[in-house]
């Protein structure tokens, strides 16, 4: 067995298959829950795709992975990485806080930018958007990609931003 980077991670190659993983860090300070508990059924019936949510105790959020920021909302609630290796990341702050219209979230960042793993992309108040009616839950969804062999998720109650591994995706 042969072992080398790829810049998704560590490459392997076995029977004839070469895999690589990406690991998606916890966006945010929290607890990192299956994206089935999310109470909205576009996150819980993966409509868009499948990865993790987290419950934050941080108003800060970041990017897990490193790549070109496709997107971020005018609304301030939803940014979309694109990895080198084309995976596309959704990272949503809330449950409908598209509501807001972009209040209580400043954003860090600008689309069309690259990103790096860890880099700051928005920071938001939890209070505000609590207080209006809205679920602070976090989904990051991996959107579908062919080379998305499979998805293990991490959970645990005490996640810290950057550090806490949230999400491993297997490629092709």
């Amino acid at each position: 067995m042969s072992i080398q980077s790829n810049g998704f991670g560590d490459q392997v190659k076995e029977q004839d298959h070469e895999t690589a993983e990406l690991i998606l860090s916890a966006v945010t300070d929290g607890e990192i829950i299956s994206i089935e508990e999310v109470q909205d059924d576009l996150f819980s019936q993966k409509m868009i795709g499948d990865g993790y949510a987290i419950r934050p105790t941080s108003g800060v959020v970041y990017a897990p992975v490193s790549g070109k920021l496709i997107e971020v909302a005018d609304a301030k609630h939803a940014y979309y990485i694109e990895t080198d290796g084309g995976i596309k990341v959704l990272i949503h702050i809330g449950i409908d806080t598209l509501l807001l219209n972009g209040e209580g979230f400043q954003t860090s960042v600008e689309k069309n930018k690259r990103v790096e793993k860890g880099d700051r992309l928005v920071t938001f108040d939890q209070k505000f958007i609590s207080e209006r009616g809205f679920d602070t839950v976090i989904p990051v969804i991996v959107l579908e990609h062919n080379s998305v062999a499979s998805l293990e998720l991490f959970p645990t109650k005490k996640a810290k931003a950057n550090e806490t591994h949230a999400l491993k995706i297997r490629l092709i």
